[in-house]
């Protein structure tokens, strides 16, 4: 009976400690700095409408990506980033996120159609733009 008396009490304090916890990180969170330290990236279809092998190819076929050092990897515990693709469904339409293993934070997202060419080929135009914008955010 007692122990129900004191969970009450301990209870704001326990929540407020959380809460400080998580608010600490969100201040030092930079996407534009994850996407520049980015080195290993993951590829991971969540539809069965995209093979991430396609994805894989058109990154590492890119001289801008190679030249950026980036490789692509199949190791989950070895990627700075993992790009994320779905289809929604009844539509031509893909969305991929891109996501830093460390936090599960969304650091970049983006939406292609399978219309008019390849999707493996749009995502990674949109991929490659969003790092050249980060890239070219740190020289500024």
């Amino acid at each position: 009976m007692w122990r129900l008396f004191y969970v009450p009490l301990i209870w704001p304090l326990i929540s407020s400690a959380a809460s400080a916890q998580s608010s600490a990180p969100a201040a030092k969170y930079d996407p534009n700095a994850i996407l520049r330290s980015a080195k290993t990236v993951l590829v991971r279809s969540k539809s069965a409408f995209f093979k991430s092998s396609a994805l894989e190819n058109k990154l590492t076929n890119n001289a801008e990506f190679r030249n950026w050092g980036m490789v692509v990897t199949k190791d989950p515990l070895d990627a700075d980033l993992i790009i994320e693709i779905g289809r929604k469904a009844f539509t031509t339409s893909f969305i991929y996120n891109v996501i830093d293993p460390k936090t599960n934070r969304v650091v970049a997202s983006g939406k292609v159609n399978s219309i008019g060419g390849t999707v493996e080929d749009k995502i990674s135009n949109s991929f490659i733009k969003k790092l050249r914008s980060a890239r070219a955010a740190s020289v500024q």
